[in-house]
């Protein structure tokens, strides 16, 4: 009886092994990339202020820019480029933008200088040989920007100011709340201990004339027209102050020039935190964020679900991209960031790709090149990638590590999202 009983199974195995191989096993058909949506910030540019206003809370003076204030350094179209370039050739592998095909990719800009010229970086690497077009609009606001200028949104600022205090309360505590943060951004700024810098600020010191960060008044107030919010506390004037010094070491100004050589990554990442609080009492604020990202999503949504160039490039600012994950609830870390923070040239891509089960997902990531591939201006390869990390969408992503998320289902959240805006 066993041997009858072996016999049967070698027969039953010999049998399976006849049997075709099942797809999974062999030749399983592959996931398939279909279109990319890239929003990204623009790239590097030059103080927002004059460097003589700057210098008033440093001790040293501020470095200059070769560039009118807000715009794109020449330092920073190379970054752009380089960015650009590794979008090709990493999608090319993909089998998506051909060599040759001009209608492959399209970008399309805010109207500011820096995001024009950056997306004019991005477009002659995209597409090498063909004309580097940069869409914009003919207004002076853009819908997709800017949709309260625009007119295609409203806001009310008694709301708004009503949404920001409801998260952050009373301006004074919400400063005290992060009195470590502006004590330690003022150290780096003065060179001295807060109790040092206030006896060297007074007529006679080393540092007379320069302002104390910690003296900066805190208040939440009502706007008026454009400004709808007038919040004023030592985080906001630190944000403006740590967002200046990134740009200065990310263009790649000599380190003797930056605060006496006190600038580095991890102090840029420590006083990125201000920086970070601020915008997100100003941007990610549900209400605000619904009105400030809606025709943004909306479109994000048109785009990823209907035909049209393998890959789209949509480059506005650090603001377009915080409304929108305020909206969304999208979150993201990278080393050497704050944080949710936007880097200059950061993006949030969004793939939609065929499943070999034949759903259709969309997956996001983040990604950003770090300040130090910034600053040297280093070639971006699959060996030497940018930073990334993907990025999970409530109510959407599905657990894995490619956290799909369905297309149907993401223009679900977006139309919930955006109701009654």
């Amino acid at each position: 009886m066993r041997g009858k009983a072996l016999l049967r199974g070698l027969a039953a195995a010999m049998l399976l092994l006849a049997l075709p191989t099942r797809p999974e096993a062999a030749g399983a058909p592959a996931d398939h990339l279909e279109r990319v949506v890239i929003l990204t910030r623009h790239g590097i540019r030059a103080a927002m202020s004059a460097p003589e206003e700057l210098g008033r809370w440093t001790a040293e003076a501020w470095p200059t820019f070769a560039v009118p204030p807000g715009h794109l350094t020449a330092h920073g179209f190379q970054a752009a480029s380089l960015f650009g370039a590794y979008y090709r050739e990493h999608y090319r592998a993909l089998g998506l933008l051909p060599a040759g095909d001009c209608a492959a990719a399209q970008v399309h800009a805010n109207l500011p200088q820096r995001t024009v010229e950056t997306g004019r970086a991005l477009a002659e690497q995209l597409l090498p040989g063909c004309p580097a077009r940069v869409d914009t609009v003919a207004t002076k606001a853009d819908p997709l920007f800017d949709p309260v200028p625009a007119g295609v949104t409203h806001l009310d600022p008694d709301l708004a100011l009503a949404a920001v205090r409801g998260r952050i309360g009373d301006a004074t505590a919400w400063t005290a709340a992060h009195a470590d943060t502006v004590e330690a951004l003022q150290r780096l700024l003065l060179n001295c201990a807060p109790v040092e810098c206030r006896a060297q600020v007074q007529p006679g010191g080393r540092l007379a004339g320069r302002r104390l960060l910690t003296d900066v008044p805190s208040s939440l107030d009502r706007g008026q027209g454009e400004d709808w919010l007038r919040l004023q506390s030592p985080l906001a004037t630190a944000s403006g102050l740590t967002e200046s010094l990134i740009m200065a070491y990310a263009d790649g100004a000599p380190l003797d020039g930056l605060l006496g050589g006190r600038v580095n990554p991890d102090a840029l990442n420590r006083a990125g935190a201000a920086h970070a609080a601020d915008l997100d009492a100003r941007l990610r604020t549900p209400y605000i964020a619904r009105v400030g990202a809606g025709p943004l999503a909306r479109h994000l949504a048109d785009l990823l679900a209907g035909d049209g160039p393998a890959v789209t490039v949509l480059v506005g600012h650090d603001g377009t991209l915080l409304l929108l994950a305020g909206l969304l609830r999208l979150d993201w870390v990278l080393p050497g960031y704050q944080p949710d923070q936007v880097p200059p040239g950061s993006a949030l891509v969004l793939e939609r790709w065929r499943r070999a089960d034949g759903q259709t997902v969309i997956r996001a990531r983040f990604t950003a090149q770090s300040l130090d591939q910034l600053r040297a201006l280093s070639p971006l390869t699959e060996a030497q990638p940018p930073l990334s990390t993907p990025v999970f969408i409530p109510g959407c992503s599905q657990a894995g590590p490619a956290m799909d998320c369905p297309v149907e289902q993401f223009r679900r959240v977006v139309e919930g999202a955006t109701r009654d805006e």
